[in-house]
């Protein structure tokens, strides 16, 4: 259960984290409508490549921030804003998904893997997620940054994308009709999540 709780961790956070429709996931589907699932997840694999880069520089941001603990009395507290500024950010996404959207360009057909390590690269939202989303956990003393802990929560983040950019891949146009509502609205389940969290942290810092 020691190392198994860490793995978990690593896929529940990265699992929500990507879950919602993004520009990573609707060019994983993309590419496998008009091209095939193979190529498809061929840059996934690019893709979820810099996610593990993205979570291990998470983690080792936030083992520094909590082994100084001026900064990180301030960062908790901080913390509670951008949960917060995340929940504001979902809400807000929800809202513009339920608008009509242009089709997902596809500029370069060359080599899938390395125009999914070039996609990933760009998101800058990725490593401050890893460091809060460790930080809270380890604050709530389900998770510590030992060296086998990072290891494997960096595993279970790469496994849980790879999950999700397989269900973009091989499922979502199948079942896009019947996931429909859940499509749509998932960006409100993740701000759910985020408030709770938020809400939480909150009581905490003044119960404390």
């Amino acid at each position: 259960m020691t190392y198994l709780l860490p793995l978990l961790l690593g896929f529940l956070i990265a699992f929500i984290g990507i879950i919602p429709p993004g520009m990573l996931n609707m060019m994983v589907a993309k590419i496998s409508v008009n091209e095939s699932k193979k190529t498809g997840l061929l840059f996934g694999y690019g893709a979820g490549f810099i996610v593990l880069i993205q979570c291990f520089l998470g983690l080792y941001f936030a083992k520094f921030l909590e082994s100084h603990p001026a900064i990180s009395d301030n960062l908790k507290k901080f913390a509670v804003v951008i949960f917060i500024a995340l929940t504001l950010f979902f809400i807000y996404g929800g809202f513009r998904a339920k608008k009509p959207k242009k089709e997902v360009e596809i500029k370069s057909k060359k080599n899938r893997f390395f125009y999914g390590v070039m996609l990933s690269s760009l998101n800058m939202f990725a490593i401050p997620y890893y460091v809060f989303a460790s930080l809270t956990l380890s604050s709530k003393n389900i998770f510590d940054f030992s060296t086998i802990s990072n290891l494997l929560f960096i595993l279970g983040a790469g496994l849980g994308t790879l999950l999700v950019f397989y269900i973009y891949a091989s499922l979502f146009r199948k079942i896009e009709h019947k996931v429909g509502f859940l499509i749509r609205n998932i960006n409100f389940f993740i701000a759910a999540i985020t408030g709770i969290v938020a809400i939480s942290s909150i009581y905490k810092m003044i119960s404390g």
